[in-house]
Formats: structure tokens, C-alpha cells, sequence
């Protein structure tokens, strides 16, 4: 005779519970440890290397800050003399 155990569902339930919450664990741990950061910035830098103004040749320099010119075309950021 074949000896057939009793089914239980509990002991079951518990180890692919106990399984699925490992993986989880796992999972979450291995995407945190290779995370990356990304950082988009979108228009120009507000001073590019020498900050709002500055002295060069006799003349002094201010930042222009990006802007629409005409016919509707981006003038990007620049240093122009004062």
C-alpha cells in the first residue's frame, strides 16, 4: 500500500510566501545597490565660467542670459561688453 500524506495547505502557502518575500528582498536590494543618478537641466547655466561680470582687456563683461531673438530662433547665453 501506497502511503498517502495528508495535504497541508498551510505549510505550503507559508514557504512560497516566505520564498516570494526573499526574492523581493533580494530584488530590491540588488536595484538599489546599482542605482544611478541622472540630472537634466534644460536652458542655459546662469554664469558659465566667470560669473555675472567681469574685467578682460580694458572692458568689462556681464552676462546675457539666453533669450528668443528674431524670427523666433534661441539666442543662447553669452558674455557681451558693456
Amino acid at each position: 500500500m501506497k502511503h498517502v500524506q495528508p495535504y497541508d495547505g498551510g505549510k505550503i502557502m507559508k514557504k512560497i510566501a516566505m520564498f516570494f518575500a526573499a526574492l523581493f528582498c533580494l530584488c530590491s536590494v540588488a536595484s538599489t545597490s546599482n542605482a544611478v543618478v541622472v540630472n537634466v537641466e534644460v536652458g542655459d547655466q546662469p554664469y558659465y565660467v566667470h560669473g555675472p561680470g567681469y574685467w578682460a582687456g580694458g572692458a568689462y563683461l556681464v552676462w546675457v542670459p539666453g533669450h528668443w531673438g528674431a524670427h523666433h530662433h534661441w539666442v543662447h547665453g553669452h558674455y557681451a561688453r558693456r
